[in-house]
């Protein structure tokens, strides 16, 4: 089992849940308005600048979580391509991951 971490910024979370619908995640944590600092720039919270991020955590099989990694590559990618900017505000980790209750 894999836990992933997915941080991306609030303007592609539609985008993000049809991946995740699409791929038969049927469960995840999400947190709102996670801010930081990070190879997109700074986030933040001020009403003059909305460009917090949400971060979506998810424990799925190592079958999944490799097809899942493999979707969000490509989907960075291609929104890379489409936008021609150098980083796209998306960011996905992995961790191993025991259920242990």
């Amino acid at each position: 089992m894999k836990m992933l971490v997915i941080v991306f910024r609030e303007s592609l979370v539609e985008q993000i849940h049809a991946l995740l619908t699409k791929y038969e995640v049927a469960a995840y944590s999400e947190l709102h308005n996670v801010t930081g600092k990070g190879a997109t720039g700074l986030t933040s919270q001020f009403f003059l600048a909305p460009t917090t991020n949400r971060m979506i955590l998810t424990a799925v099989s190592d079958q999944l979580a490799y097809r899942l990694i493999d979707v969000f590559t490509r989907f960075r990618s291609e929104q890379e391509s489409a936008t021609g900017d150098g980083i796209v505000p998306l960011h996905v980790f992995v961790l191993p991951c025991e259920q242990v209750v």
